[in-house]
């Protein structure tokens, strides 16, 4: 197969028919050209290229400078077009990946737990199955038979807030040691709480993990409705609430984010230890800078955004920066100034993220090891 053969097969393959990938090469090989040299290159009709060319221009792939006599055609820089078109496919990959993943009920079961065998199962299970981020609220005695679960989760990356239910002087350094990223001591507590990535978890009253816990239930949820009003009360109320006992070193840079809530943490860390940080943001605009009407998350433009973290909003360590507990931002000063980044729907910011890389000042070497 020919090297433009090659060519048109994979740009058919972005939703290009093979004679518009043609007058699409064309336009590429020559830059900017009229239609009879457009369609003598494609080996179309004149009248063709117009007709091509026109759609080509409503997807952005190419302009048509028809305000001057003789016509012609110019080719936009394929890194932004094509770009623009990988990203858009790159998160609807996502999208079916999660849903392929997931269990056929997931996001829409609820299921009541009574035995204490059954709540620890779920508790570990949740624990486990946590990608990017893991908050837990349970008392002293779950931390210890949830450990291990928890060690490994931390080992592999995620964000993990524990909120032990214990009095006064009870919590040992032992008992605490590499099980989160952060720990907080939070007296007594009626309400367990585990939530993993927003999308499942368990609440229940703290009795049901006793061997004494008689008409006591709990409820594993996979229902986002839930999962939301579950991480809303566990940042909102209970994590605030707490003391402060615990905070893990942030991670060696460089390191890269699905999630800005881990990255706002690192990074406020590092900058608090004197360590300049750089990130190098994925990122699309939040729907407060574009017309709400017509926003679409998955449909925007993506933009890459490189700058030096010059300030952090967060409620996740002590003393907070945050206006709201919700809230997790990383400030970065760009060649073209200071633009706010947030997570996803984030509408206080200028971007939400997509994905973030942190870096060290000298852009490579490990920084806070």
């Amino acid at each position: 197969m020919s090297d433009d053969r090659r060519l048109v097969a994979q740009l058919e393959r972005f939703g290009l028919t093979e004679k518009e990938a043609a007058v699409y090469l064309a336009l590429v090989d020559r830059g900017e050209a009229k239609p009879p040299v457009v369609a003598s290159d494609a080996d179309v009709s004149v009248s063709y290229v117009y007709q091509v060319c026109e759609r080509l221009e409503t997807e952005g792939l190419v302009t048509v400078n028809d305000h001057r006599t003789p016509t012609t055609m110019r080719a936009r820089p394929p890194s932004e077009t094509l770009r623009a078109r990988i990203d858009r496919m790159h998160d609807a990959l996502e999208a079916v990946e999660r849903r392929y993943d997931r269990p056929t009920d997931d996001m829409e079961s609820l299921e009541v737990l009574r035995a204490r065998a059954a709540m620890y199962e779920r508790l570990r299970g949740h624990v486990e199955s946590a990608d990017d981020e893991l908050f837990v609220s349970v008392p002293l005695a779950a931390v210890r038979e949830l450990a291990d679960a928890l060690r490994d989760a931390v080992d592999r990356g995620v964000l993990v807030l524990l909120a032990v239910g214990a009095e006064a002087g009870e919590v040992r350094s032992a008992d605490v040691d590499g099980v989160a990223t952060a720990v907080r001591r939070r007296v007594g507590g009626t309400t367990v709480y585990v939530s993993a990535d927003m999308t499942r978890g368990v609440v229940a009253p703290a009795s049901v993990l006793g061997w004494d816990h008689g008409e006591s239930e709990g409820v594993s949820y996979g229902n986002l409705t839930v999962a939301v009003a579950v991480e809303s009360a566990f940042l909102g109320t209970t994590w605030p609430m707490a003391e402060e006992v615990l905070l893990r070193r942030p991670s060696p840079l460089p390191r890269t984010y699905r999630t800005i809530r881990p990255a706002t943490y690192d990074a406020t860390l590092h900058r608090r230890a004197g360590r300049t940080v750089r990130a190098e943001v994925e990122a699309r605009p939040a729907r407060t800078r574009v017309d709400l009407d017509t926003w679409d998350p998955d449909g925007a433009t993506r933009r890459s955004l490189v700058g030096t973290v010059v300030g952090t909003r967060q409620c996740l360590v002590d003393p907070p920066t945050g206006e709201f507990a919700l809230e997790n931002e990383l400030s970065l000063a760009t060649g073209d100034g200071t633009v706010r980044v947030g997570g996803r729907g984030a509408f206080r910011e200028d971007y939400e993220a997509v994905r973030v890389t942190l870096r060290g000042d000298d852009g490579g070497t490990e920084t806070g090891a």
